[in-house]
């Protein structure tokens, strides 16, 4: 595993559209978290989503928790994890915009199709990933990114859930992800070895992809942090249920709401 340091992601995002940090999060931060997905599970909100198909080992999802869940919260406001936001954008606030945690079961073999972060959401510019494994990687499930993808075309959003939809609906579309597993070649893909408590840092515009036949539970989490000067570009394209909702998600040149989307300063 290439280790990044702080001080040099933004010019790893710049240049390849990704960066690794081991031991972002200490064990003890990944054992409060994985409690707290647990609790989470037994009181589901609205964006929780089983995106497995039915009767196999579940793959489960859930976004927008960090308000009712202190140890989630705790990561996402203070610490590191800002910290390596502000690194990455070089400004001394930056904005927490949603939290979302992953659950794959033993024997899930789910998984997450290759795909951008960015077209999800009616932001510019381009927003940061955050990806953290809360446990050991059980098998070769942890996170595949395309090198350099961020550069290049914006493709459309890929429907993840095998049940109740995660996208909004719109007319328009964006050319669709390329088959990049069929075709490997054409493209610079790198899965880094990765252990509890290490983060993969993304701009938004990235491809990558994660899962597949896990051997015991896998947990993650995937915090994502949004430039200070972030505002509303309503899409022509289905996005992300939450924001297709959302009424100030309709209102060109918008800045988010801090009332909903905290600033984190240094």
């Amino acid at each position: 595993m290439t280790e990044t340091r702080e001080g040099d992601i933004a010019a790893a995002l710049a240049r390849d559209g990704f960066a690794v940090v081991p031991g972002a999060l200490s064990v003890a931060e990944c054992d409060a978290l994985n409690a707290a997905i647990e609790t989470c599970r037994a009181a589901p909100g609205p964006t929780h989503r089983v995106l497995s198909p039915a009767g196999e080992p579940r793959l489960e999802s859930e976004l927008f928790r960090w308000g009712d869940t202190p140890a989630i919260r705790a990561v996402a406001t203070e610490g590191t994890l800002p910290r390596l936001a502000r690194a990455a954008f070089g400004t001394p606030d930056v904005i927490l915009m949603e939290d979302q945690w992953f659950l794959s079961e033993a024997g899930a073999g789910a998984r997450s199709p290759w795909h951008q972060d960015h077209p999800y959401h009616p932001l510019e510019p381009w927003f940061l990933t955050i990806w953290i494994a809360l446990d050991p990687p059980p098998g070769p499930v942890g996170l595949s990114v395309a090198r350099g993808s961020h550069g290049g075309t914006m493709y459309g959003p890929v429907e993840f859930s095998a049940g109740d939809a995660t996208l909004g609906s719109a007319a328009g579309q964006l050319a669709p992800v390329p088959d990049i597993d069929a075709d490997p070649g054409a493209w610079d893909v790198v899965t880094p070895e990765i252990g509890k408590g290490d983060a993969i840092v993304m701009d938004s515009r990235t491809l990558h992809a994660a899962g597949g036949n896990c051997a015991s539970v896998f947990r993650r989490l995937s915090i994502r942090y949004a430039h200070p000067g972030t505002h509303i570009r309503p899409r022509d394209w289905p996005v992300a249920e939450f924001w297709s909702d959302h009424p100030f998600a309709r209102t060109m040149g918008a800045h988010l709401d801090p009332a909903a989307f905290p600033v984190l300063r240094a």
